[in-house]
């Protein structure tokens, strides 16, 4: 498996217990990663694993971990929002807070909501998978 290469290590305030958490989130990551795409090789009629093996490269499967932190503003009226764009990779997990939401999606031509909810994951099928 290819891993990018993590900056965690760089970041100099960050203690030894956080960073194997995260080592172990990631890890953990990459195991339902797998399971949802041998899911939707199923839910497609595709032979168990045609899609991980789509997503290999010459080193293995690729994937990447973003941690982000958006802050509820404190001026919520003047929130602009990202433009409309569509998520390259292959299969997104975001992992959204009760407290700041945002997230949509275009269906049948039209912006509509996705609330964010404690404790879940919304699964993104990006460009990569459309194809």
């Amino acid at each position: 498996r290819h891993l990018p290469t993590s900056n965690m290590e760089e970041i100099p305030d960050l203690t030894d217990e956080y960073r194997e958490t995260m080592r172990e989130f990631v890890k953990r990551l990459g195991e339902l990663a797998d399971q949802l795409l041998d899911l939707l090789c199923e839910n497609l009629g595709l032979e168990k694993g045609y899609l991980k093996k789509a997503f290999s490269g010459t080193k293995g499967l690729t994937f990447g971990t973003k941690v982000s932190n958006y802050p509820p503003s404190p001026k919520p009226e003047l929130i602009k929002g990202l433009r409309a764009h569509t998520d390259a990779g292959g299969l997104i997990l975001l992992f959204q807070d009760d407290k700041v939401s945002g997230l949509q999606l275009l269906k049948d031509g039209e912006w509509v909501d996705v609330p964010p909810m404690h404790h879940s994951i919304v699964i993104n099928l990006g460009d990569q998978l459309e194809v």
